[in-house]
């Protein structure tokens, strides 16, 4: 991870040159790399919340095949297969971010390393608002109190719009409780770059969610959902017999094609070698019969 936060830490350095302040820098730092990873981030959140839409199907599927556990497990997988839904779907895109998040939280970690690396510290020094020194942690808490308010209300508000089933629902609000706290104590103890950070990526996350999660998933019922995977699958069908007849038309053209320059060649091979008899008819002169009964002439 030592060039991740090498990585980072240049990055944030460049943009400490632009603006001039480092709370600043971390502040717009934050902005950009959330704003690059957010395609991925609005994938996981659509993911989830089409998971939570056909809940209540699941739910339906659990109480009826309570217990069959193998038959429920084969209608569960049927049921995302006609909605077109995958249950990982929603861990890609945190996979892919978490080495961003850990490159970042590195490099904020330890600025005097990664970020400051000619050893000129003063900028890091410099007080912001009511920081002194960012690179301590908050003297007033307010950071820390801040992110935990901002997590808490993000959470809140994510699962306020969920539909999960009790289970889940109540690990939901266990972590909308925990979560906050635990990124809260480790504010107190990181220094107040990082707790900036998380500030400002909880706020953005939260105004992310709260346009991304009041968009309505369209949910067609179960029946409409098998007959269109039932049409596609016979237009499939239809398409695949197309292929397979257009193709099977080319390949007898090709041999026609093929066949017919074989009867030409072979036409030309049984030519014979010798040129034929001219055309010209030979007429041979008959002597009139004055001109055989005529004796030839001896005086000479």
């Amino acid at each position: 991870m030592h060039f991740l936060y090498q990585g980072f830490g240049w990055v944030l350095y460049q943009i400490f040159r632009l603006v001039g302040d480092y709370g600043y820098a971390v502040i717009l730092f934050t902005v950009i790399v959330k704003t690059i990873i957010l395609p991925l981030n609005i994938k996981q959140t659509n993911s989830m919340k089409e998971m939570q839409a056909i809940t209540p199907e699941v739910q339906k599927l659990q109480k009826k095949y309570k217990n069959n556990p193998e038959k429920l497990n084969m209608e569960t997988m049927k049921l995302y297969k006609l909605y077109k839904v995958n249950p990982m779907s929603g861990c890609l895109p945190l996979l892919i971010q978490l080495p961003i998040i850990w490159g970042l939280f590195g490099a904020l970690q330890n600025p005097q390393k990664y970020v400051f690396t000619s050893g000129n510290l003063s900028a890091l020094h410099q007080s912001f608002y009511w920081i002194p020194n960012l690179g301590k942690p908050d003297p007033y808490y307010i950071l820390p109190i801040v992110v935990v308010v901002v997590t808490f209300l993000t959470q809140k508000f994510t699962t306020d719009y969920s539909n999960a089933d009790p289970t889940t629902a109540t690990s939901q609000k266990v972590m909308m409780i925990i979560m906050p706290l635990m990124i809260g104590w480790f504010a107190l103890k990181m220094p107040a770059g990082v707790s900036l950070y998380w500030v400002t990526q909880s706020v953005y996350t939260f105004i992310q969610q709260f346009i991304v999660m009041r968009r309505p998933v369209k949910l067609v019922p179960i029946e409409e959902a098998e007959r269109r995977v039932k049409e596609q699958e016979e237009k499939d069908k239809r398409e695949k017999r197309d292929k397979l007849k257009a193709s099977a038309e080319i390949r007898q053209q090709a041999m026609n094609a093929q066949f017919g320059r074989s009867t030409q060649k072979s036409s030309k091979m049984n030519r014979p070698k010798t040129k034929p008899a001219s055309k010209r008819r030979v007429v041979t002169k008959i002597p009139h019969s004055d001109e055989r009964t005529k004796k030839p002439d001896k005086s000479n």
